[in-house]
């Protein structure tokens, strides 16, 4: 798996340059377990400053407070610097945020604070990707929805994209690796427990190598997605002249750009790019006439023949 890791880090030029700082977001799970000690046997050959980052959301009681401990441990054994972050994650979800969307948010408002001078590497293997690939496809996704988890997005990156839990059950046992196991994995209450439980166990059936096609899949739609994010951008910056966009312009896209310029023409003036917003920009654009109320106080609307984006009834704002 070592080889594995360093041909992946490789591939999506992930170590920018030598010496290269590399925080682990180490959570004691068999994943961040292998991850970091896979970095700490390939620190000297890809000049890595490793160290480790862990929150204890303070979610399951004593079983948290052990996965901490179990942290501090092996950081200690390993000799390698240690950030910790603790905090009550129940306190700050709301109405509206289920406990993992604000568990992420903690976690990666932690990265950040941990500065822009290094590289966090999160433990996400392929059959997280997998997963991840699953659940959106059950909820109804675009292309991107089948990109899956990217191999790296600014400043984090994911060595163990390429790995299945399988090799990296292996890797520890190899290695004599402890690791602490969170119960909430074990129960099929959430969605990706009962895909990883019940569902991928079948599909694993039908064919063995389901991680490695998925991840393939993932890595060939990235790639054409990206390439069709840049020809909407390029035309995006056609249609717009003087802080508006030309309908006629617009109208001569092919259905898939428009969507993407739509998308990014919403994203830009802080509106929600689901699929009911961009559809409904998408009709008075082709209709050339109408206006849409996508979220409070703004509004999406064709006047002389040009899309603007309003802040009231009256009064436009440049986008």
């Amino acid at each position: 798996m070592k080889d594995k890791v360093r041909n992946t880090i490789l591939e999506f030029d992930m170590i920018p340059q030598k010496p290269c700082k590399v925080t682990v977001a180490l959570s004691g799970g068999a994943d961040s377990v292998a991850l970091l000690y896979s970095l700490y046997l390939l620190k000297d050959e890809l000049g890595l400053s490793l160290s480790a980052c862990h929150v204890n959301h303070n979610l399951r009681g004593e079983e948290s407070d052990g996965d901490e401990l179990f942290v501090r441990r092996l950081c200690r054994m390993l000799d390698i610097p240690l950030y910790v972050r603790n905090i009550r994650v129940s306190d700050y979800a709301g109405k509206h945020e289920s406990i993992e969307l604000v568990a992420r948010r903690i976690r990666y408002d932690f990265f950040s604070e941990l500065g822009t001078d290094r590289l966090i590497a999160t433990a996400h293997t392929a059959s997280d990707n997998c997963e991840t690939v699953l659940i959106n496809l059950i909820r109804g996704t675009a292309l991107s929805g089948l990109c899956g988890i990217p191999p790296k997005r600014d400043n984090v990156i994911r060595p163990l994209i390429d790995c299945t839990r399988e090799e990296i059950e292996g890797f520890c046992r190899k290695y004599s690796l402890g690791y602490v196991t969170d119960s909430t994995n074990l129960s099929d209450d959430y969605t990706r427990n009962k895909l990883r439980l019940n569902v991928i166990p079948v599909l694993k059936k039908i064919n063995p190598s389901l991680m490695a096609s998925v991840g393939r899949m993932s890595h060939s739609v990235a790639l054409d997605d990206k390439y069709l994010d840049k020809i909407a951008c390029e035309e995006k910056k056609k249609a717009e002249k003087d802080g508006k966009y030309s309908v006629l312009a617009l109208c001569d896209l092919d259905e898939c750009i428009l969507r993407r310029v739509v998308s990014m023409i919403l994203d830009e003036n802080g509106i929600q790019t689901n699929a009911l917003n961009i559809t409904k920009t998408v009709q008075i654009i082709r209709d050339g006439k109408g206006k849409i109320n996508p979220c409070q106080f703004k509004f999406v609307q064709i006047r002389k023949k040009h899309l603007f984006v309003v802040t009231d009834e009256t009064k436009f704002r440049k986008i």
